[in-house]
């Protein structure tokens, strides 16, 4: 008896043995692979202002290896920089025609429409020509100029969040692209505010 049970003692230390290798050796084996996938594809996030050229800009895919590809990026953003400034200046001049035009059209409907009121009639009673009347909503949502103001203003919401996480890279060179590109940007376009009390935050 107690040799069997040695054997069966000794067979069950054996076989947690194994199990334990086993076990073991594939859970550690699997989870270091697992984290060493992570870290291979995974873009390097410096969070201090740096130089360099290797950085990841942001798609894993867009992540330039010499010099030239990196001058190439900057450029880039730069003119997308550019762009959006561009887009921005563009929206405005587009709003100031519409609305000279839409005054311009009300001054020449005011002119025409208005009935002079009679001795004994109040300025309120007047009748106006139905060309004054107003658009409903729904007309003035599908307006040619509010549609293209809509259409601009979402390419400039993608772009300014596109831009700030360009910066955020605190890579000086990128960092540099892109207050460069913005700021020739106001320098070509700037002229179409002419009103020094226009401030973007009230458009």
């Amino acid at each position: 008896m107690n040799h069997g049970n040695g054997n069966g003692m000794g067979n069950g230390m054996g076989n947690g043995n194994g199990m334990g290798h086993g076990n073991g050796h594939g859970n550690g084996h699997g989870n270091g692979g697992g984290m060493g996938g992570m870290h291979h594809g995974a873009c390097p996030m410096n969070m201090a202002f740096h130089f360099g050229h290797k950085e990841c800009i942001l798609w894993e895919g867009w992540l330039p290896e010499t010099v030239t590809e990196f001058v190439f990026s900057a450029l880039a953003l730069f003119a997308a920089a550019f762009l959006y400034e561009a887009i921005k200046f563009v929206r405005e001049y587009l709003l100031r025609r519409s609305a000279e035009k839409d005054a311009a059209k009300r001054g020449n409907n005011t002119t025409r429409g208005i009935v002079c009121p009679k001795e004994d009639e109040s300025p309120s009673s007047s009748s106006r020509s139905p060309l004054l009347s107003e658009k409903t909503y729904i007309e003035k949502i599908l307006a040619k100029p509010h549609l293209i103001q809509a259409s601009f203003n979402l390419i400039q919401i993608i772009m300014s969040y596109l831009l700030m996480l360009v910066f955020m890279t605190y890579n000086y060179w990128l960092c540099l692209s892109v207050v460069l590109g913005l700021a020739l940007g106001y320098l070509f376009f700037g002229w179409i505010k002419q009103d020094a009390y226009d401030s973007e935050c009230c458009q």
